[in-house]
């Protein structure tokens, strides 16, 4: 790490104004200023300063925190023994009155650096000291850019930052870094903020979310200082030890982070092309607890699945986030390295979803200004169920050193949504938010609300100039109208498909059982449970879910009530030719496309002699079977 030393410079802070607002950058939109406010009507700090955090009281007007729809608490709300009870009804956090100034310090070489290094390998982060005041308050820091594509899109022209905070005793408000989202492509800088308002307003443990204003000091080699306004950021709070403490979890909780090109809560090993997951907390103990909940998340056969979620999940607020998941349309899970965390005291893991940028409703500023909602995007996102992880892994084989990548998707999803006790949960959960919170009535206010906050800064003044220079105008002044578009159409469009998803599961064709010889050699049925016949020669069986296309079945058609038996070692069309592995046996049925997949089951290691499958055949009811 490059550390740039700023002793005998810090004289320079009074004359580059370091404790001003941003600037008036309508009067000068090179943004090289000395000091002064953007005069946008509103000054930034107007009203009661918020000392940095957000506004503890009455939300804004306009903000649907009022008129809470009566019957709008969470289905099933701590019903189930053992689980955190959801709210009663869900709450909009309370939406910041004025937005508070951040600046940044840091040598014009040293700002340099930052961006001659970004060709750095993505998960290397170059840092240089700096210094971050707040209302008049300096604190030492050490500053970099942060984020993936956005760091290294030449796009981005206005970049995100990490502050980090070394010292404990100079922390600004305790904590130990702030993440600062320029959040370039959103075209009204409002997507990412609503959605995780949205996941606080009904209960769920995520980040918190506030706006920022930002302005760096550049520091001269002669000693001058050129001071930049940046614009609006969304500062997200850090997922770390104080995280922990602020949301009501064991503040001795482990905290581990997915790898990038993971979030597939699979067993270990990796592959070649997923980073190393961290862990953020308690890093010097082992690693058992996590390593015991993926096993059993794998390798729980399916009659003993909901209990064991039941036992080790918050299992009402996963149901919560795949129903928030659906309707926000996210995306790129693989990629968001979120976290998870292992709460000592209940012995219960969280699920706390990172990036939601990655939503497919994001007004994204490097389209058009008309815009589609995408509101057709499949309903089992990031699943085995999810045609898109397929070709998202066909283009990243293109990538160097990802040629071999496979379908990145969630097992914890996947399996939840294969479960019918568990599917009928989730869509309980999915119909009741669509009913009463996730409607245009409810959510379009906070839209209006939020762009009132920001407009000051972000919409063309009398002059037709922006204070904040980086902004698209043409997609700020649409931006409300296309997320109220977003909610009122992708609502309809869940409401008119939610049967599919009720639906999953009931095709003709299924793997009805599997299990070993007495000589250890796996075989597996399949059966035919419906009234028409069905040919199965286009189709793949594969012992690794991740590899559908690993065996395509033989030229057979199986008949109304038929079962085939496929055993390995075994002569003509009864060969089995998909390979399981016998300490993680799962297999999988897909169509011909190597896309959809028609059935997929999980179990725990066979011993020679030993089977396990549907019972009776065909049924949505496991146990353990006896030989074909």
């Amino acid at each position: 790490m490059r550390i740039a030393l700023l002793t005998g410079l810090l004289f320079v802070l009074g004359a580059c104004g370091l404790s001003e607002p941003p600037p008036d950058a309508r009067r000068d939109p090179t943004n090289v200023i000395d000091s002064g406010r953007p005069d946008a009507g509103t000054s930034p700090d107007a009203g009661t300063p918020d000392a940095g955090s957000p506004d503890a009281g009455t939300p804004d007007a306009g903000s649907p925190d009022a008129g809470t729809p009566p019957d709008a608490g969470m289905p099933d709300g701590g019903s189930q023994t053992g689980t955190r009870p959801s709210p009663a009804k869900p709450q909009w956090p309370a939406l910041q009155k004025s937005i508070s100034t951040y600046e940044l310090t840091l040598t014009q070489r040293d700002y340099q650096a930052l961006y001659d290094h970004i060709p750095d390998p993505p998960s290397q982060k170059f840092q240089v000291e700096g210094r971050f005041t707040h209302e008049g308050r300096t604190y030492p820091t050490v500053l970099s850019f942060r984020g993936r594509s956005t760091k290294t899109d030449s796009r981005v022209v206005k970049k995100s930052w990490d502050v980090r905070f070394e010292l404990k005793e100079e922390r600004f408000e305790g904590k130990k870094n702030l993440e600062l989202l320029a959040t370039w492509k959103d075209g009204g800088y409002l997507t990412e903020k609503l959605w995780y308002d949205l996941a606080a307003s009904v209960g769920l443990r995520v980040p918190t979310a506030r706006y920022v204003h930002v302005k760096l000091h550049l520091i001269q080699d002669d000693g001058s200082v050129i001071t930049k306004y940046e614009g609006v950021f969304t500062e997200l709070e850090s997922i770390n030890k104080d995280f922990l403490e602020a949301h009501d979890f064991d503040d001795d909780g482990d905290l581990y982070r997915c790898g990038m090109h993971d979030c597939e809560m699979r067993q270990p090993p990796q592959e070649q092309y997923q980073e190393r997951w961290d862990k953020k907390t308690n890093e010097k103990e082992p690693w058992d607890r996590l390593w015991s909940f993926l096993e059993g998340v794998n390798r729980t056969p399916p009659h003993s699945f909901p209990a064991f979620l039941q036992e080790r999940l918050e299992l009402e607020d996963y149901l919560t986030w795949l129903a928030l998941e659906t309707f926000i349309n996210n995306d790129l899970q693989g990629d968001s390295r979120s976290y998870l965390i292992y709460d000592r005291e209940t012995g219960k893991w969280t699920y706390v979803p990172w990036d939601l940028n990655n939503a497919l409703s994001l007004y994204n500023r490097t389209n058009p200004v008309i815009q589609g909602v995408k509101e057709k995007h499949p309903l089992f996102s990031f699943t085995a169920y999810d045609p898109h992880v397929y070709e998202l892994a066909e283009f990243r084989r293109t990538f160097p050193d990802m040629q071999d990548m496979k379908p990145g998707w969630s097992t914890l999803s996947t399996r939840i949504y294969d479960d019918p006790g568990l599917r009928a949960r989730y869509v309980a959960r999915l119909r009741k938010l669509l009913d009463t919170w996730f409607t245009e009535e409810n959510i379009g206010p906070r839209v209006d609300a939020m762009h009132k906050l920001l407009a000051p800064f972000i919409m063309p003044g009398e002059d037709g100039k922006t204070v904040d220079p980086y902004v698209s105008p043409e997609h700020v002044a649409r931006s409300p109208e296309h997320l109220h578009r977003f909610v009122r159409e992708r609502r309809k469009w869940l409401l008119e498909h939610i049967h599919s998803i009720e639906s999953l599961g009931s095709g003709e064709l299924v793997i009805d059982r599997v299990g070993r010889d007495d000589s250890g050699a796996f075989w597996v049925q399949l059966y035919n449970r419906g009234f028409v016949s069905v040919p199965v020669g286009s189709m793949y069986l594969s012992g690794f879910t991740r590899v559908p296309g690993q065996w395509k079945l033989p030229d057979l058609t199986v008949e109304p009530g038929q079962v085939v038996t496929f055993l390995a070692g075994a002569p003509g069309t009864a060969h089995l030719g998909a390979a399981l592995d016998p300490q993680r046996p799962e297999v999988s049925l897909f169509a011909a496309d190597g896309k959809s997949a028609i059935d997929l089951l999980w179990l725990a290691p066979l011993k020679p002699g030993e089977a396990y499958g549907r019972q009776p055949r065909g049924a949505e009811s496991f146990g353990s079977q006896p030989g074909p």
